[in-house]
This record gives structure tokens, C-alpha cells and sequence, in this order.
């Protein structure tokens, strides 16, 4: 259990209660239908985010679903964190080949993202979209991208590549607007669901040299 949480906490950088459910692909004909190098360059060409999140996580095993609610901040290209304040706070960091992460009691853990394949490509699922990174992301998935059913919307499904994903995860579906990512939903191999909506984006984030010495921390 303790290793699948990791998991999740991993993958939920944006990384999934939302008020909307995500859109579903629409009828759009082909011509209209976006594209994913293109999408990806717009992608590329960001200096940041910033945006709030809501999250809610449906298990199996728990009645009720869970819920969490924080922010995200992205540096490019592959500088992440995420604070979660409620309903209790814990930080997770995503930085120089590490992911580094503070519970609400205190308690740091320290992992090699490179030595872990699996974790790597739960890091990817997200910061690859957000860094514009075709390479990356399409090492571990199998990129969909559709027009969404809202106009000047899109929906990108990634199904993951490798065994060793495909054990945890079945699917990743992610639907936004031009750079803004609005809401992301992840589908457990279990059956277990968690969908993420972000809001107050802000896609045009730079962080000053001070700055990243003050967000970019766990402690």
C-alpha cells in the first residue's frame, strides 16, 4: 500500500472533487482535430505555471471518496512542486533528477527518479505535457490527442507503453484549453480513479532566481 500512495502522490502533480467532469471526445472532423507537436511546441514555449488544484480519489477499498486541495508550481523544464494544504499540508518536489517529499508529520523521503522506471514514468505522465517534451512522454505512453466536446478545447489520453506501468495504471486523460491544463483523470489497473481540476492558471509564470530558491523547497 505504502508503495502504490507513493504512486499517486507522484502522478497527481498537476499533476486529479473536480466541478466538471472531463470532456469527452467530440465528432469533430478530422481537419479540426489538434495537434499533438503543435501543441506541445505552445507547450515548450511556457516559462511556467502556477494554478490551484482540487483533487478527488475514489478507492475501492473506502466509502467515501477522498479530497485534497493546494497548489502547483512548474518551472521550465522539469522543476515541480506541489503543496497540498488541505486537508492537512505535505510537500512533494520534483527536482534535479529526485523526488523529494515532506508528510504532514514531518517525515522527508528522498527518491532516484532515473533508477525507477515506474516512478520516472508517473513524473513524465505530467511534466512532460507541461515542458513541451514529445520524447519523453511518448517513452512511456501512447499520446492521443482529440478535439474536445467544448469549443477550442482538447483532450489528451495517454495509455501507458511499458509492463511495469500498465500493472499500476490503464489510463491518463487530460483536457484543456490552448496551454491550460483544466482537469486530468487518472484510471487505476484497480479501478480506482483520481481527477485533479486546476484553476487560477497561470501558464505565464516566471520565477525569479530568489524565488526558486523560496518555492522550490520542501522544508
Amino acid at each position: 500500500m505504502r508503495r502504490r500512495g507513493l504512486l499517486l502522490i507522484v502522478l497527481c502533480f498537476g499533476v486529479s472533487g473536480i466541478a466538471v467532469p472531463c470532456a469527452l471526445p467530440s465528432a469533430a472532423s478530422a481537419q479540426d482535430a489538434p495537434d499533438l507537436d503543435a501543441l506541445l511546441a505552445r507547450f515548450a514555449a511556457a516559462p511556467g505555471m502556477e494554478a490551484r488544484f482540487r483533487e478527488e480519489k475514489r478507492i475501492a477499498l473506502l466509502a467515501v471518496p477522498t479530497r485534497s486541495s493546494g497548489r502547483i508550481h512548474f518551472a521550465a523544464p522539469d522543476r515541480m512542486l506541489r503543496r497540498t494544504e488541505q486537508p492537512e499540508e505535505s510537500v512533494a518536489l520534483i527536482a534535479e533528477g529526485q523526488l523529494r517529499m515532506r508528510d504532514a508529520g514531518g517525515q522527508v523521503q528522498v527518491l532516484d527518479i532515473a533508477s525507477n522506471p515506474v516512478l520516472r514514468g508517473f513524473v513524465d505522465s505530467f511534466r512532460a505535457v507541461l515542458a513541451g517534451d514529445r520524447a519523453s512522454l511518448e517513452r512511456f505512453y501512447e499520446p492521443s490527442l482529440s478535439a474536445g466536446e467544448e469549443e477550442g478545447t482538447w483532450e489528451l489520453r495517454l495509455r501507458p507503453r511499458q509492463p511495469a506501468l500498465r500493472r499500476f495504471l490503464r489510463e491518463i486523460r487530460m483536457v484543456g484549453e490552448g496551454v491550460t491544463i483544466r482537469s486530468m483523470l487518472m484510471t487505476e489497473v484497480s479501478g480506482d480513479t483520481t481527477r485533479t481540476e486546476f484553476f487560477d492558471v497561470d501558464t505565464s509564470r516566471r520565477y525569479s532566481a530568489a524565488e526558486r530558491r523560496r518555492i522550490f523547497r520542501i522544508d
